[in-house]
């Protein structure tokens, strides 16, 4: 629905009653909250009836409303995303009916086209996203609180808090999605969120001493993250404490042998300091 204008105070308006280009982020009524999932494959529900686009270019146009959420989107910002430096001719068009789809999708079982979170403006469109919505928004808030309470050394609350902000996460952002440089950018930045959530809930639970505990999460993390030394490192703190001296070792054989052929560098200070207390039999309770 097109903005109108308003002559009692001579402003466009939106069919949700803002001044165009005017975002708020304000709870929907009782019951008709939304909850879009961007950490893992893009999904959407709450309301009843709602639905994720299955259609790749309305899926791409609400990834990347989702990265813009509760701002405007121009129209030609839009069209590059979906269609590159080479859109079709009448591509002002074509987004105006995969708008008009995701509005439709979004709706679930309303009737009224208000109660759809996508918005017209004279420039472009945008999506309302209310506070609580989006499981990214709910990752970083987690991720925030554990921080926070690690640094108060609040270290049993500060794992807890961290672990739940670390099972938000079903796989990659976005399910790996690679049309939109948006969404590539912004999924770029949520990875290494999660990376520096999950290395400081590793460190927190040593901390706790529940070493043996994480060994197995901590061996499949530095598998997959074979150049973050920091996963290692906690490894082989974990192996160590557990009285696995030989598979600490063998841990610094590993990290060493991917950081000289990937990048031919040696490890960090930090990592050969810990392989040498093991190897001359210091116990160190450092993480």
């Amino acid at each position: 629905m097109l903005p109108r204008w308003d002559r009692a105070d001579g402003r466009w308006r939106t069919h949700w009653g803002r001044r165009a280009g005017q975002i708020r982020s304000t709870r929907t009524p009782e019951g008709t909250e939304m909850d879009y999932q961007i950490l893992g494959q893009l999904q959407v529900g709450g309301r009843p009836g709602v639905s994720a686009p299955r259609a790749r270019k309305i899926e791409t146009l609400l990834a990347v409303l989702l990265v813009k959420r509760n701002q405007v989107a121009t129209t030609e910002h839009l069209i590059g995303e979906l269609w590159g430096e080479h859109p079709p001719a009448r591509a002002s068009a074509a987004l105006y009916v995969y708008v008009s789809q995701l509005r439709k999708l979004l709706r679930g079982t309303g009737d009224d086209a208000e109660d759809s979170p996508v918005v017209t403006s004279p420039r472009g469109y945008s999506l309302v996203v209310t506070d609580g919505e989006l499981d990214a928004d709910r990752f970083t808030r987690r991720y925030e609180r554990g921080r926070a309470l690690y640094w108060d050394r609040n270290y049993k609350e500060a794992a807890k808090v961290l672990r739940e902000a670390a099972n938000l996460w079903r796989g990659e952002a976005f399910g790996g999605f690679t049309d939109s440089p948006d969404v590539q950018a912004y999924a770029t930045l949520l990875e290494e969120s999660r990376l520096e959530c999950l290395e400081l809930l590793m460190e927190t639970e040593l901390l706790i001493g529940r070493h043996r505990e994480v060994v197995g999460q901590l061996s499949a993390l530095a598998k997959e993250h074979t150049l973050r030394e920091t996963f290692y490192e906690y490894l082989m703190t974990a192996l160590l404490r557990s009285n696995r001296r030989a598979e600490a070792l063998e841990t610094f054989a590993s990290a060493r042998q991917h950081l000289v052929q990937q990048l031919g560098i040696e490890p960090g200070s930090s990592l050969r300091k810990l392989h040498h207390s093991i190897l001359v039999g210091e116990m160190s309770d450092a993480v």
